[in-house]
């Protein structure tokens, strides 16, 4: 996430920091020299200002050059509300939860990001960029609290509701595998920018989102081999984080959290979910050990809806052999944990109960109704399964605000239903960490859940029965 940060302070004094350089695309590999061009979209990266002034304290000015384009509009993660003045605090199954879709201009402490409506699908405002004409540099300017903010544009896009329309990540600041336009692996439509904390202005401190200022981790994108029929050539696409110093000689293999996301690819955890940022932080500071973190692609492993045994199977028939055939990484089931959110989820819960003894830990974030597995009645869970379970550590968190119903009126993610996921493991005697907060079916959400599972579930001993 490159961006810039910019202190007001008296004029003398005013100084501009560079806060984040580096984004590493292999462990152990050096950037190539960056093009020209590179060079000039690099400076277009988003300007993050302390202003010292309401609401946030801060401020951040977004650009992108496109000097032939009729319009430029952005969208970004920034509609809010006061989580305890929305229509309910815990929607069940036949409700829906209003939102009111406040804009940054109106931020209060306490404010949660939101989508509005609030759905299972994000909802976040577009507004339009102005155009330097004599640049064809186009900007917008919004004040925001602290955290990590997802972003993208819309080129010359007629329809109001972007219809049949692409978005596109910023040029200045792009996803971590897109390097001079060229993208290795999943192109990735979204960007994103880290806004520090101001605490005059009652904004909370998330500095274990922004880039660690110490030693950080790799990232690569790798083809791996799959015998589904769906993948063109007979393979799909991982992304693999490794830990700052990662070493293939280390005395000890490193343990291994597989990590879904909801329905989509490779990257949206390293992109939207900020994970790497997020593990090189906890590690450096001691809260988790080192670990290497495998994401694969959710796409492409099935056409229909009976997808979850396919999930698994290529989970434990190729995608395990292979990371522990390239990486130093442990083999034992103790030494593995798997975790997700949304349809990913819904894919560690299926492991939970199908395939215990696979994992030592399972992080069911947010997951979501999708035929044909659901979460069983405790009634349809057998002594054997319990007993398996009570082995492990089990952590199940989500939104408070979560929706029960798409628009369309479909059962989908909601926090009822994963309330039942947690008191049907309890109804069972199973030990459990259930964790819910403030907020929607939305990064926002599983960025803080993926912090607490590692740090309080993976890889510390699991409560047993």
């Amino acid at each position: 996430m490159p961006f810039f940060v910019v202190r007001r302070a008296p004029a003398a004094l005013r100084t501009l920091a560079v806060l984040a350089a580096v984004l590493v695309l292999t462990a152990g590999g050096s950037a190539a020299h960056a093009s020209r061009k590179a060079d000039t979209a690099q400076r277009l990266a988003p300007q993050v200002v302390h202003t010292g002034t309401g609401p946030t304290g801060y401020r951040v000015t977004f650009r992108f050059k496109a000097p032939d384009a009729t319009s430029v509009r952005i969208k970004g993660e920034w509609y809010f509300a006061d989580p305890y003045e929305l229509s309910a605090l815990t929607g069940d199954k036949d409700t829906t939860i209003t939102t009111p879709g406040i804009l940054p201009a109106q931020w209060k402490p306490g404010d949660i990001p939101i989508g509005s409506p609030n759905s299972s699908a994000a909802n976040w405002p577009v507004a339009a960029m102005t155009e330097n004409p004599r640049t064809g540099v186009w900007s917008y300017t919004v004040p925001l609290p602290s955290g990590v903010f997802n972003y993208g544009f819309y080129v010359d896009c007629s329809s109001p509701t972007q219809t049949g329309c692409t978005e596109v990540s910023d040029p200045g600041n792009p996803p971590w595998n897109t390097r001079n336009g060229k993208t290795t692996g999943s192109v990735q439509a979204l960007s994103q920018v880290y806004v520090p904390s101001d605490p005059e202005f009652g904004t909370v401190d998330q500095a274990w989102q922004a880039q660690a200022v110490g030693r950080r981790g790799g990232l690569a994108d790798v083809a791996y081999p799959t015998s589904s029929p769906i993948i063109p050539a007979g393979t799909n696409r991982l992304a693999v984080y490794t830990p700052p110093g990662y070493d293939t000689h280390r005395a000890k293999p490193y343990p291994t959290v597989y990590l879904f996301s909801g329905g989509d690819n490779e990257t949206d955890w390293s992109t939207q979910g900020d994970v790497a940022a997020i593990l090189d932080n906890l590690i450096d500071t001691g809260q988790i050990q080192p670990m290497v973190v495998v994401m694969p692609n959710s796409l492409g492993e099935t056409d229909d809806s009976t997808g979850y045994p396919a999930f698994d199977a290529n989970l434990t028939d190729n995608v395990i052999p292979y990371v522990e055939s390239h990486y130093h990484v442990s083999t034992a089931a103790s030494q593995r944990a798997v975790g997700g959110q949304g349809f990913g989820g819904s894919i560690a819960m299926s492991l939970l109960f199908r395939h215990t003894d696979r994992f030592g830990y399972y992080g069911v974030l947010s997951p979501g109704v999708i035929a044909p597995f659901t979460v069983p009645d405790a009634s349809d869970i057998s002594d054997a399964q319990v007993a398996a379970i009570k082995k492990t550590g089990v952590f199940v968190g989500g939104g408070w605000q979560e929706p029960s119903v798409t628009p369309g009126g479909v059962h989908g993610a909601g926090h009822s239903y994963h309330a039942r996921v947690v008191s049907t493991l309890a109804e069972k005697g199973v030990g459990l960490t259930a964790d819910f907060v403030n907020g929607g079916h939305e990064w926002f959400v599983w960025r803080q859940l993926i912090r607490d599972f590692l740090t309080r579930t993976a890889f510390f001993p699991p409560v047993t029965g």
